[in-house]
């Protein structure tokens, strides 16, 4: 039977470790440990199960770091994980049965990265709800999942590559092996670190990248990577769109820029151009989902309502789930499309189904008042309000009640928000408006039911 090892590259992993290197126990038979300048109890823990620990400098590239811990593995195969990764249970029955293809180099793995809010992206991937197969993640709403080649041959020409983001899937089809699908899966768990290690991370990250581009300019994957970070943690628009543009010059048929591109263009308003971007991505399978989603928002955004639908339609059809966000959607571009009662219906369903997400409930609102539903509207608002107390919310909230001429219920609603935000002179003058229309509808009643009892 051919051997496995583990091999890994570690700093300061003590809190996460042990049940990293207890979900390999029976699988491998040997760990390696590159240990990149570690200061608290990492090595320890190591040293329980026997790991063969060596000591490598960090010099701000992952790949070299990772050839430096295949170095000393010894068996027929490698799997490779990180301290905030553990492998699935399946792997302990179906890892043996890999190792007897002898065409196969290595084996491209499912990762599942478990994040802290139902709503959103990994890559081109959106999350789906978590099915709770793994404990340590009960909390976790949701996963994304991408794959990466984890476990391949222990072969001198097979190597990871890539400063970020490293690699082996190159290396062993260069050898004239084959790359199959796993059957078993790793769990990551590094989203759902405090926001400190995660900006952490996401600045290192950003700062390999674009090492990774001024050393391989003519890598179209490197400016792809690069964009996305530049977008998502830096908050650059302009620059994701530049970087996004350096791939498509050097290959036009990049299907994830021109996803992307299509993506930030959708978020500057920049509604024709997105979908002109995003009709370059003739990708199916998972990634249809993100694409259709973005059309449907760029559709809608032109007012092309009926064609914004079937987009929706079909993102939530590839989703395979229940996407309450996504029904939130349709339903609102139902409502502007003139099909009120079956798009209220939708959005009502998906506020149901996501008590806590206010995009979802904001729609609602906002379809109610299309549909001339004031009084729905006014409770969705009400509940905005107390959900995400904001001076402009309390305001919103108050100017339905007051389009309905529910002066006492808008002088109510304006008192909740002066209690929260005494400094506001907006809530100030608006509630003492509704007072006076509350006060002035108080006395005109009075006077009304004088004339009737005295004719």
């Amino acid at each position: 039977m051919p051997s496995v090892a583990l091999s890994m590259i570690v700093k300061n992993g003590a809190d996460t470790l042990r049940p990293c290197l207890e979900s390999v126990r029976g699988v491998v038979e040997q760990i390696v440990i590159a240990d990149t300048g570690s200061t608290d109890h990492t090595c320890e823990i190591a040293r329980e199960f026997n790991a063969n620990i060596i000591s490598v400098p960090w010099e701000n590239d992952f790949a070299k770091a990772r050839n430096a811990a295949l170095e000393p593995v010894r068996t027929d195969w490698v799997l490779v994980l990180d301290a905030d990764e553990e492998l699935d249970r399946d792997g302990a029955e179906n890892i043996p049965q890999l190792l007897q293809a002898a065409d196969v180099g290595g084996y491209v793995t499912p990762i599942r990265n478990y994040v802290g809010a139902r709503f959103g992206r990994g890559w081109d991937r959106t999350s789906v709800p978590n099915d709770g197969r793994h404990p340590r993640a009960k909390d976790a709403p949701a996963y994304f999942t991408h794959e990466n080649c984890r476990f391949f041959r222990r072969h001198p020409k097979i190597y990871f590559t890539g400063r970020v983001h490293e690699l082996v899937e190159n290396q062993v089809s260069a050898l004239g092996y084959k790359l199959a699908a796993a059957t078993f899966c790793i769990h990551h768990f590094g989203q759902l670190a405090n926001a400190h290690v995660r900006d952490g991370k996401a600045m290192l990250y950003q700062e390999l990248l674009r090492l990774r581009v001024q050393e391989h300019p003519e890598d179209p994957l490197g400016w792809v990577l690069l964009g996305l970070q530049e977008y998502e943690c830096g908050k650059k628009a302009l620059e994701g769109l530049r970087c996004f543009a350096r791939c498509l010059a050097l290959e036009p048929r990049a299907a994830e820029a021109w996803l992307f591109t299509g993506m930030i263009l959708v978020d500057l308003g920049k509604y024709q151009e997105a979908l002109t971007a995003l009709e370059q991505d003739r990708r199916e399978g998972r990634v249809t989902a993100l694409r259709e989603q973005l059309r449907g928002d760029a559709l809608q955004g032109l007012g092309r309502f009926q064609e914004a639908r079937l987009a929706y339609r079909r993102a939530l059809k590839c989703t395979g789930t229940n996407d309450p966000l996504l029904e939130s959607k349709l339903g609102y571009t139902e409502v502007k499309a003139g099909q009120k009662n079956t798009g209220l219906a939708k959005l009502r369903s998906a506020a149901r189904a996501a008590p806590g997400i206010f995009a979802i409930h904001d729609r609602l609102m906002k379809a109610c008042i299309m549909a001339d539903r004031l009084p729905e509207a006014a409770e969705v608002a009400e509940g905005l309000a107390q959900a995400s107390p904001n001076p402009k919310f309390y305001l919103r909230a108050a100017s339905i009640r007051a389009e309905l001429q529910q002066w006492q219920q808008t002088a109510a609603i304006l008192s909740r928000g002066l209690l929260l935000f005494p400094q506001s002179l907006e809530l100030r003058n608006a509630y003492a408006e509704a007072e006076t229309m509350r006060l002035k509808g108080t006395a005109e009643g009075r006077e009304g039911a004088q004339a009737t009892q005295h004719p």
